[in-house]
């Protein structure tokens, strides 16, 4: 599979885990966002990436391997169309598909076959493969955002009764975690599609969009990038009073713990003077020189102006 083949102005399995919270790189409210901009013609964003581009280039001998080590018959993997959910308003994009013969696989370490959540599973039928190729470290289980929930997803939409996630990691190391569906996963799954789908459905009749809770601070710097400077100030309620003292009250601490820092550090450098390294019980401490190279001066090129909303909330206690 080469590039997005699903919709954008719906769910798909790859988004899933960022609308359930789980994904390290996307928020739920980037996937509403994400749709949103789709509906309204705005065009597709370029995410590609070095990564991105070796994941595909290595897709096909991932697949093949993990198809040679599990016994399959029928190896496709030249799906070039997205497949939808029958009731559900989800596509999913596939990597590769294969057929198994009944075969029962065991957990198997040292061939680099893992059975999640069982001791064997049985291979019978339709499967669904994902293809993974990350810098991470080798892992017995996946994070669920690399794979496990947007595989099952893929099952429920190809009606699939296994599924593998095939990831290469450093490109030396293939582990195959085979799964069967997920009762649990699966009603968490719809309903996250239920629910991006009703805030789609509002936004189109009604042109408000109706935002999920941040999931951090950053979140909620892209959820609302802009600040109306015209405005009247915003009455919060008078319960929020004790989330500001508490922020100032954290932000107190955060210096204290800095000029703590700073002291001990400093009776460190005192003992040290030009020492570049010191050692004490199992401790090595390096106060080494930093090297610059020399470098040419340049005149920094003009920009056009731009407005972009602070990211650091600034507070002041008014009397």
């Amino acid at each position: 599979m080469v590039g997005k083949l699903t919709p954008d102005h719906m769910a798909s399995a790859s988004v899933v885990p960022a609308l359930m919270g789980l994904s390290k790189y996307q928020s739920p409210n980037d996937v509403l966002l994400g749709c949103i901009g789709a509906i309204d013609g705005k065009p597709r964003p370029d995410i590609g990436n070095e990564a991105m581009a070796w994941g595909n280039t290595l897709e096909r001998p991932i697949l093949q391997e993990a198809a040679l080590r599990l016994g399959l018959d029928n190896l496709d993997i030249s799906h070039d169309k997205p497949y939808f959910h029958q009731f559900w308003r989800i596509a999913c994009s596939l990597d590769g598909t294969a057929i198994g013969r009944g075969q029962l696989i065991e957990h198997d370490p040292d061939r680099g076959v893992y059975v999640i959540g069982a001791g064997s599973i049985t291979l019978d039928g339709l499967g669904v493969l994902e293809a993974k190729l990350t810098a991470s470290d080798v892992e017995d289980v996946p994070p669920l955002w690399r794979g496990p929930v947007q595989l099952q997803a893929q099952m429920a939409i190809t009606g699939s009764t296994w599924g593998a996630v095939c990831t290469l990691y450093r490109g030396v190391t293939l582990r195959i975690y085979l799964f069967a569906p997920h009762a649990g996963t699966l009603a968490a799954i719809e309903t996250a599609v239920h629910d991006l789908d009703r805030r789609l459905t509002a936004y189109r009749e009604t042109g408000t969009i109706e935002y999920y809770p941040p999931t951090d601070s950053a979140d909620a710097d892209r959820t609302w990038p802009a600040a109306n400077e015209d405005a009247d100030p915003l009455w919060l309620p008078g319960a929020d009073e004790s989330i500001i003292s508490e922020l100032l009250n954290e932000k107190e601490k955060i210096k204290t713990a800095q000029k703590n820092i700073d002291d001990l550090e400093k009776a460190i450098k005192e003992k040290m003077k030009e020492a570049s390294c010191a050692r004490v019980g199992s401790y090595e401490i390096r106060w080494p020189m930093r090297h610059y190279k020399a470098k040419a001066a340049y005149t920094v090129e003009a920009t056009e102006a731009r407005s972009v909303r602070q990211s650091t909330l600034t507070i002041k206690e008014k009397k």
